[in-house]
């Protein structure tokens, strides 16, 4: 009887538990680009804050049509009533008392629901819909954010990972330059200090190979962090496949249409100058009277609809329209309107800012693009340059023609240039991701 009790209960924590920690789970050896991206977009705290934010304006703009729905109240006293002290002939003379009865107590019920009110419950509205639509702007700009974020994370894994393969070769050449070193200096061709200074190079190396190594560790902690992982979950970035054909750039007129068609902060801006606009129309729709339907039903002791006053509960009900009118607006209103001209006026300015920023990004963007291609021909020369000056001194030092610190700085010149050649083919790559994502793409 033990063993049916525990069997389901192990099985239910072991369900549970699976259900609880998925993430915790798993490892992530060769995390993809994509596959990272698909995780952001599940557990990205700022994605989730943005999520709660939208969920919260929705809420409010609900709240917001509320406003139309009949105000009901259930109202009740009680009182203990004074006797009545008449002056029939003036406060200097004796006042005439009446009895009233000693309790006075209602129950009654109003409701009262807005039929006119110079349209601010349908501006109110319409503000609240455009603030819904904003925060879609932001959250899907947040994703972007995050995409690209990843995107630039994942390229410099890349640009670290290949450094760290060419300091790798460098220090497998090193090792063969400190053996031929070693043998010319048993041959008495070389010194000991033409010895030291190869293995000196190799130490630099050695230490370039492990602040690489520290480097890329942290950035794949970085994307963890992104990710929303937990810091028990084993995770190692892939970056196979970050490469992709760079099409040739097109118009600046063409780009920068189709970055105004995408780009959420200038929409955003033509929104809150929508919302501007809608202000304007709310503070002159103080001016205009307000007119409420209502009425109340209830029971109330004693009835003072006589007098003197009759001990008997009653129960009364009314029903009608009231009319407000505030005409202390007709001259207080118009420092209101004064500044909602001029928000309006700053709002459409921002819109403005935003086309000629986004413009300008655009361009920008296409510069570096443009730049970051030529220079991969330059350095590619530069590469083939320093090969053969380095293949030269090499020569050189083996039969004697040149000296050790000639050979060292040959390979340096060797080993910078096919550095800068990984560094720019990885910033042609961000710089085309980067206008990609100006552009909206992303």
């Amino acid at each position: 009887m033990r063993l049916k009790i525990r069997y389901p209960l192990f099985i239910g924590m072991i369900l549970w538990g699976s259900l609880a920690f998925p993430l915790m789970a798993q490892t992530f050896q060769r995390l993809t680009l994509q596959d990272a991206i698909t995780l952001a977009l599940q557990h990205n705290k700022k994605l989730q804050i943005k999520s709660i934010e939208n969920k919260v304006t929705t809420i409010r703009a609900e709240d917001i049509r509320q406003d139309k729905l009949p105000e009901v109240a259930f109202n009740s006293n009680v009182q203990v009533l004074d006797n009545l002290h008449q002056y029939e002939q003036g406060l200097g003379h004796p006042s005439t008392m009446y009895e009233t009865p000693r309790f006075k107590y209602n129950f009654t019920i109003d409701a009262e629901i807005p039929l006119y009110t110079g349209g601010k419950l349908k501006y109110e509205e319409k503000k609240a819909h455009l603030d819904i639509e904003i925060q879609d702007l932001h959250y899907r700009k947040a994703e972007r954010d995050v995409k690209m974020q990843l995107i630039a994370a994942y390229l410099h894994g890349l640009h670290l990972q290949q450094q760290k393969k060419l300091i790798l070769e460098k220090m497998r050449e090193d090792s063969l330059v400190i053996a031929q070193s070693e043998k010319l200096r048993q041959n008495g061709v070389v010194t000991n200090n033409d010895v030291l200074r190869t293995k000196l190079q190799l130490s630099n190396h050695q230490m370039l190979y492990y602040d690489l190594e520290k480097d890329l560790t942290i950035l794949e902690h970085e994307v963890k962090i992104l990710l929303a992982l937990p810091e028990e979950v084993e995770m190692h970035i892939d970056t196979e496949g970050l490469f992709s054909d760079i099409p040739i750039v097109s118009v600046l007129e063409d780009l920068v249409a189709q970055a105004r068609n995408n780009s959420e902060s200038l929409h955003i801006a033509e929104k809150e100058a929508e919302q501007k606009e809608l202000d304007k129309k709310l503070v002159h729709a103080n001016v205009l009277p307000k007119v409420f339907a209502g009425g109340e039903y209830g029971y109330n002791y004693p009835n003072f609809m006589f007098f003197p006053p009759v001990e008997h509960l009653y129960r009364f009900g009314a029903v009608g329209i009231s009319l407000k009118m505030p005409l202390s607006n007709l001259y207080k209103n118009k420092t209101k309107v004064n500044m909602a001209n001029e928000q309006l006026k700053m709002a459409q300015l921002t819109v403005e800012e935003k086309e000629e920023q986004l413009r300008h990004e655009v361009f920008a963007a296409q510069k570096k693009l443009e730049e970051a291609i030529r220079k991969i021909g330059i350095a590619q020369q530069a590469i083939d340059q320093a090969k053969e000056n380095y293949r030269i001194v090499r020569l050189k030092y083996s039969n004697q023609l040149s000296l050790i610190t000639e050979l060292i700085d040959a390979d340096n010149a060797y080993l910078e240039a096919q550095s800068n050649l990984i560094s720019l083919k990885i910033n042609r790559q961000l710089k085309y991701y980067q206008l990609q994502y100006v552009l909206g793409r992303i």
